[in-house]
């Protein structure tokens, strides 16, 4: 059943609780912001993030490595790989690192014309190349290795279908069959209003095979000022059937802070989750554009 985002969050102002917050800062990129962000990941010698990088007043951006060390502090990689990407999102499939971000085309005049996802896999961050592409129009796409080896993919088609945003998945062999092809044919979820939007951020495999998928709503006020919030549900791969979504954070759950724009004051994009499954855990977040923040949240999952 749809749900009206407005809706979503009224539920969750009526049960959220305080909790530790904090921002993270960025050394070796000064003059740019750093937002949206992965969770942290582990390469195998130490803890990394990958995160946006660009001018306050561009949409030009790159994809950046940091190193994390568990506070609010993380160095640029200076010798890690860049890519001329936006919004990237990690994770591990066969034993392979997978990148994937959001490929923009500009005008001559320097507006966005159109974008798609790029899939970029290898053994280790120096030895990631070009897998393969989405459709353009096509962003948050997210990839998690079932128990069978098998790989669910969720989609976020807009238009016809999908309105302004919504949640697809499909389930693929193998990384060989992750083509715009296969995107596009994907099975749509009804989980918000079709005047509202949603996409999803990041994937999990649980205990019980069940996938658990951290997530953003959206919707548009009259003033046409954007609202996002960090939102979480949990999908059965083999029956096709999600949890309610729900919203799991808002923007003045975290600190305030700068805005890329005045219309993006209430944007939380949801980047990861880091910490023990069935504890609290720790929610990465990009905030109204330029910043990135955490917030300590109950286990979204915990079944």
């Amino acid at each position: 059943m749809r749900a009206p985002v407005d809706a979503l969050y009224r539920d969750y102002l009526a049960r959220r609780q305080p909790s530790a917050r904090g921002k993270i800062r960025f050394d070796g990129v000064n003059g740019f912001d750093v937002y949206n962000p992965t969770a942290p990941f582990y390469d195998g010698e130490r803890w990394l993030m990958a995160a946006r990088v660009e001018k306050r007043d561009s949409e030009r951006s790159e994809v950046r490595f940091f190193h994390w060390q568990g506070g609010n502090q993380a160095y640029l990689l200076p010798d890690a790989p860049i890519f001329p990407l936006q919004d990237p999102f990690v994770c591990r499939i066969g034993g392979q690192l997978v990148l994937g971000g959001v490929e923009v085309e500009f005008t001559a005049g320097g507006e966005v014309s159109r974008w798609r996802t790029q899939f970029w896999c290898g053994s280790t961050l120096d030895q990631l190349r070009l897998l393969s592409c989405g459709p353009w129009g096509m962003k948050d796409i997210r990839l998690v290795q079932l128990a069978d080896a098998r790989i669910l993919v969720f989609t976020r088609p807009q238009g016809q279908p999908g309105g302004r945003g919504t949640i697809g998945w499909t389930i693929i062999d193998r990384l060989s069959e992750l083509t715009a092809q296969t995107l596009s044919r994907a099975t749509l979820l009804e989980q918000v209003d079709e005047n509202d939007w949603c996409g999803a951020n990041e994937a999990h495999l649980l205990a019980d095979g069940r996938v658990g998928v951290l997530a953003h709503v959206a919707r548009f006020d009259a003033q046409q000022q954007r609202h996002y919030y960090a939102a979480s549900f949990i999908f059965d791969p083999a029956s096709g059937v999600s949890s309610a979504i729900k919203i799991i954070a808002c923007r003045d759950d975290f600190l305030p802070g700068d805005s890329k724009r005045d219309d993006l004051g209430d944007v939380v994009f949801s980047g990861g989750l880091y910490g023990l499954p069935g504890e609290e855990v720790r929610l990465f977040c990009g905030t109204s554009d330029c910043e990135v923040q955490w917030r300590s949240v109950a286990d979204p999952f915990q079944v």
